[in-house]
């Protein structure tokens, strides 16, 4: 008997995946454009290609990826803290957007964008710490039995697509930067990558053949 879906924990996992954009696309541009590529993050860390403070958006990244990883397989004990860590460095960013006296942008030139999220982003942060802190709290209570989604055919397609992304986006990414369409090809990659890794992990369900 299959266990129900939780979908606080779906809800959780899902802001989780949208939180982790301006993560994973300086990670990898960074290491696939090269020195071409400048971006700063996380409190005003930055850099160009893997230089500068690339290795603590590196340990960010990999963070936000264990946790996904975890959530979506079930390994509760473990993800709970790094859910709460996550979380924490999300409303910390998000405060100083808030609180600065100078607006904050979340920019992106390669598709033309110009944001400033600051006044918007932080409530969200805050909320989500706080679905967060409600769902640990609830798992901790409850005792239900360690239980790991088992490992579908779709799962391992999705990996083996996730890995082939990579060629092409070094190609689109790194010899194709003076061409805007072609770059924003490698950039709309590596963003439905993100979602494609998220996706490898979720516990899908086969459907039972009916009698």
């Amino acid at each position: 008997m299959e266990r129900k879906p939780d979908k606080l924990l779906h809800l959780i996992l899902i802001y989780v995946m949208l939180s982790g954009f301006t993560y994973w696309l300086p990670t990898i541009r960074g290491l696939f454009d090269g020195p071409s590529y400048s971006w700063s993050g996380w409190l005003g860390i930055g850099g160009t290609g893997v230089g500068g403070q690339y290795w603590l958006l590196l340990i960010f990244t990999a963070l936000m990826t264990t946790v996904v990883i975890l959530g979506w397989r079930d390994n509760h004990k473990l993800f709970r803290w790094l859910l709460l860590t996550w979380s924490m460095i999300l409303v910390i960013e998000s405060g100083s957007w808030f609180f600065s006296l100078e607006t904050v942008h979340i920019k992106g030139d390669t598709l033309g964008l110009d944001l400033s999220p600051g006044k918007v982003i932080f409530p969200l942060d805050i909320l989500f710490l706080s679905l967060s802190c409600v769902w640990i709290f609830r798992d901790m209570r409850s005792k239900h039995s360690p239980h790991s989604p088992s490992w579908k055919r779709l799962n391992r397609n999705l990996l083996i697509l996730f890995f082939c992304l990579l060629p092409l986006q070094f190609i689109f990414l790194r010899f194709f930067d003076n061409y805007k369409i072609l770059d924003q090809i490698g950039v709309f990659l590596t963003i439905f990558q993100w979602i494609l890794l998220n996706l490898t992990f979720y516990p899908w369900k086969t459907q039972s053949p009916r009698s």
